[in-house]
């Protein structure tokens, strides 16, 4: 009895003791107790027909439940891979601030209007195709924000990434189909998988990012030119203190008459040759210099793709975003949505033959709330829904008009309609 249990007080003890080890090395290595974030879910964003980018969410454990994984306080993130020709700064802030204040309270919003103004400022040039945009969130870190692997900024608060992640998988994403696919558990299609994992940024394209952060050296390097002008002259004083030595003499005296001598004998020869000095004149390199600048200039445009053109014009010549600007467009944009929602009717036809979808518009208004245009940028399956979303923007018409903190002559903004039939 008393071996028996010597033997069981001994394993105990071994267990415990290698229960201690285990909870020292977590303490003193935390990183081992955060698992490196899966694959849940891939989907594809498209906007008039055309795909934009492939979107990809990452968490610890697998979910199908948007509510959930919202809810989750581990590690996740969320990946963009661009498939565009070039997707403009303007528009990819335009789809977190619209998703925001379609998917957040306008209490929430007015929380985090700092943090979003942050958040708009990390992309501040156009992506283009092959970039990837990742968010990781990390519990008690927030959000840290890294393009081609290069960070570009982080907000610190964890609620912040879970209203990002809401623009995606909330209550209305950028598509009913969109969100789906963000949801599979890790259950990916093997094509769409593979598509996205063959998108990667090129190392030149790398380095472009990483130049983003380091804008200081373009007007410190006019500044540098001067001085090696200077140069020659301190070369020039170190050669007139040594007169004394015959040797140094010759040298400078041999050098100055024969570059003065290379002209002169070859403009009596033939005479209209006399003009050659003129090239020899620009010998100072200031003037070659500017050239290869201007040239350098035009290659770095890619390609324009033809519905992204005024968009990435415009990318830097909009009013600056400061936090009341952007609350003011997002409580707006939500006041325009319930308006709208106010006119919107469920076909009967549609009920009948069982018919769901959803339908995203895009609606330009005036300052007075007159409609402008609208057009879609994603339509259902059933012309039924399509045309009945058309019809509420026309009732609705005139929205209310543009309040006095909104910039502009005109307002765009986006709508998204879901048409479900109840359970």
């Amino acid at each position: 009895m008393i071996s028996k249990f010597k033997t069981k007080r001994w394993l105990m003890m071994k267990i415990l003791d290698k229960f201690t080890r285990r909870i020292w090395l977590l303490l003193i290595f935390p990183t081992l107790a955060q698992a490196e974030p899966i694959l849940n879910g891939i989907a594809t964003h498209q906007e008039l027909g055309k795909e934009r980018f492939i979107a990809a969410v990452y968490s610890e454990n697998m979910y199908n439940d948007p509510m959930a994984l919202l809810a989750s306080t581990e590690p996740r993130r969320m990946e963009l891979k661009v498939t565009a020709n070039r997707l403009s700064a303007r528009r990819l802030n335009n789809m977190w601030i619209e998703g925001m204040a379609i998917n957040n309270s306008a209490t929430a919003l007015e929380q985090h209007a700092d943090y979003m103004v942050e958040f708009a400022g990390f992309v501040k040039k156009r992506l283009v195709s092959g970039d990837v945009l990742t968010i990781d969130g990390l519990p008690g870190e927030g959000a840290r924000v890294s393009v081609n692997g290069v960070e570009v900024g982080a907000v610190e608060s964890d609620s912040f990434f879970t209203m990002l992640l809401a623009t995606w998988i909330g209550p209305v994403p950028l598509s009913s189909d969109f969100r789906t696919g963000l949801l599979t558990g890790g259950n990916v299609q093997p094509e769409l998988l593979g598509r996205y994992r063959s998108i990667t940024p090129s190392p030149e394209r790398v380095d472009e990012i990483a130049a983003w952060s380091a804008p200081a050296p373009d007007p410190g390097t006019p500044p540098e030119a001067p001085p090696p002008e200077p140069k020659p002259a301190a070369a020039v004083a170190v050669a007139t203190p040594a007169p004394a030595p015959a040797v140094v003499k010759p040298a400078v005296a041999a050098a100055a008459p024969t570059l003065a001598q290379a002209p002169t004998p070859a403009a009596p020869t033939p005479q209209p040759e006399a003009p050659a000095p003129r090239p020899a004149a620009p010998k100072p390199e200031p003037k070659p210099k500017p050239a290869p600048r201007p040239v350098a200039a035009p290659p770095a445009d890619p390609l324009l793709d033809e519905d992204l053109l005024d968009e990435d014009e415009l990318d830097e010549d909009g009013p600056a975003l400061t936090a009341q600007s952007l609350l003011s467009r997002q409580l707006y944009h939500s006041k325009l949505k319930r308006w709208t929602y106010e006119y919107l009717k469920y076909p009967s036809r549609a009920q009948k033959r069982g018919q769901e979808g959803s339908v995203r518009l895009s609606v330009v208004i005036d300052r007075q709330g007159n409609v402008k245009t609208v057009s879609a940028v994603q339509e259902s399956r059933y012309s039924l829904l399509n045309r009945e979303a058309l019809g509420a923007v026309k009732r609705a018409t005139p929205f209310p008009p543009m309040p006095d903190e909104v910039q502009g002559n005109e307002f765009t903004f986006s709508l998204p309609i879901v048409f479900r039939l109840p359970d």
